[in-house]
């Protein structure tokens, strides 16, 4: 494979990259062409990103295991384990780290199952250096929205874990709609237990809204 012709830095670094903060983002390389792993590394670390460039895709497994915020960008043939086979193991391991497949071959079967998978892009080779960028900082704002769902999931099953079984339950009631006197009545209850359940809701979810928190539990109640 050719190495990436880079555009002039300076050029570069005015382009995409304000609709998402680049601070702290780390972006994957996984190629065995060293060449093009550091090319593209350099012109990523110009525009702010922390990189790392791994020739090696088990090396990369690895890390990823380890934890891995940003996206990846993956090449689809590599030695011993193919992109697709990544994706598949990051997939099993519930890494949900954005990936962005390049290929030189122009493979549209290879294309097609890469992206019914949840893969973020796939570029073929040569691509334009805006191509690039485009591609990884659309990925940067998919990763960040994922990872802050997963903050708010967590965070909410974390609070659910501080409610008694019948704060629960009454939880569950108002999460259905019900009214104050309609959950006594459920529950077989008086309203002033009812209230002070609610009550004590509210201070165990740690001054999260009432009604924001009523919400979560109606989204995430019958996920494991």
């Amino acid at each position: 494979m050719a190495a990436l012709d880079l555009v002039n830095y300076d050029e570069a670094i005015t382009l995409r990259t304000g609709e998402v903060s680049v601070e702290g983002k780390t972006v994957f390389i996984v190629d065995d062409d060293e060449d093009i792993g550091q090319s593209i590394g350099s012109l990523l670390r110009s525009l702010g990103y922390q990189v790392e460039v791994f020739t090696a895709p088990m090396n990369f497994l690895e890390r990823a295991q380890a934890g891995a915020s940003g996206c990846v960008l993956l090449d689809v043939r590599l030695p011993v384990v193919s992109g697709l086979e990544i994706q598949r193991r990051l997939r099993e391991a519930k890494r949900t780290i954005p990936i962005i497949f390049l290929t030189a071959h122009g493979d549209i079967e290879m294309a097609v199952a890469a992206m019914k998978a949840g893969a973020a892009e796939f570029l073929p080779k040569p691509f334009r250096e805006q191509q690039l960028i485009d591609a990884v900082a659309d990925a940067m704002a998919r990763s960040e929205q994922t990872e802050e769902a997963d903050r708010i999931r967590n965070d909410y099953k974390a609070s659910l874990l501080l409610l008694s079984p019948k704060e629960r339950e009454v939880l569950d009631d108002l999460s259905a709609g019900l009214q104050v006197k309609e959950v006594a009545t459920n529950r077989n209850l008086s309203p002033s237990t009812v209230r002070v359940h609610r009550r004590n809701i509210r201070s165990k979810i740690q001054g999260k809204n009432l009604g924001a928190f009523v919400m979560l539990h109606n989204t995430y109640r019958h996920q494991p």
